[in-house]
């Protein structure tokens, strides 16, 4: 399987055991999600992205970054002829914004790895020139692609020239630059690994743990094109850095195992922090899953 179609499944999260009980199945619009693992499928590649979103060769890329033609073609001339001569504007593909998205997301990584902040100006010469005017759904596309999929979120800290400051979501701060495929952040897929111990009460075996990651492409012993060889990464990267706790089912012959939150996800985050991102993934209302709800709900006044 390729990078892009592995990409597909990245945040396609199932409706596990316990979800299942608690109809969590994935529903609503799933687009913006898709146009992530688009993004991310490419983003920590050195290929470009063609008018079709799909891994491609300079050739075909410099293709697709040539200027735009109007949709609907036919009947954009007609309507351009009864005007008068007077051309419709013409409007970018899906294919060549995707690619944009791609660039920005490019050069936000960039900027998070050398500690800088990325201002509009340069977003717009670096990742969009030419195409400024759809400035505001390109930063919103590859922002969201951010945090989905690289666990990085971004605060405006100057409203006048409009500068962004990059930081590790939900309060954690571990990027996991420097573990599985170095230079690329692992968040995301940390808080996914803490999403799905949350979902399943809190304790959730090996099985169903990788039986949830392998639905999402993730393989124990095959290496990832963003994340590298998932199952070191997990269970002795998180663990050492005391995000997630792996140990053996007391008393259980064959020796099975099981993963729970460690003191480090406690301590920097919270369980209502966590279900809001998983809620925005599978575009509910954190308060659509009433259980898990309340628990947050009860730490969060146990912790004031």
């Amino acid at each position: 399987m390729n990078p892009t179609e592995n990409s597909q499944s990245f945040f396609n999260l199932p409706a596990s055991p316990q979800a299942q009980r608690e109809e969590r199945g994935l529903e609503g619009d799933q687009a913006p999600i898709a146009a992530g693992s688009q993004v991310a499928a490419t983003a920590s590649t050195s290929g470009n992205v063609s008018a079709g979103g799909t891994l491609s060769s300079p050739q075909s890329a410099e293709r697709a970054s040539s200027p735009p033609t109007a949709m609907g073609g036919a009947s954009g001339e007609a309507s351009g002829n009864q005007a008068g001569g007077v051309a419709e504007p013409e409007y970018p593909s899906q294919g060549i914004l995707n690619g944009k998205i791609v660039d920005l997301v490019r050069f936000l990584l960039i900027k998070f790895r050398r500690m800088e902040l990325a201002t509009k100006s340069e977003m717009m010469n670096r990742a969009m020139r030419d195409y400024e005017e759809y400035y505001a759904v390109i930063f919103s596309k590859a922002s969201e692609c951010m945090r989905l999929i690289f666990g990085i979120d971004m605060m405006e800290v100057d409203p006048f020239v409009h500068s962004y400051f990059l930081y590790p979501t939900l309060g954690i701060t571990y990027d996991g630059m420097m573990h599985g495929v170095v230079g690329v952040p692992k968040t995301g897929l940390l808080i996914i690994v803490l999403c799905i111990i949350f979902i399943e009460d809190n304790c959730v075996s090996e099985e169903v743990f990788w039986n949830v990651l392998n639905s999402l492409g993730l393989y124990a012993g095959m290496d990832h094109f963003i994340f590298g060889e998932p199952r070191s990464l997990i269970t002795e990267d998180f663990v050492q850095e005391g995000y997630v706790e792996y140990r053996q089912v007391p008393n259980s012959c064959p020796p099975r195992y099981e993963f729970l939150w460690g003191p480090r996800a406690y301590a920097e985050t919270t369980k209502m922090k966590v279900l809001e991102f998983y809620a925005s993934i599978v575009k509910q209302d954190p308060r659509s899953y009433p259980e898990k709800y309340a628990e947050a709900l009860r730490e969060q006044q146990e912790r004031v």
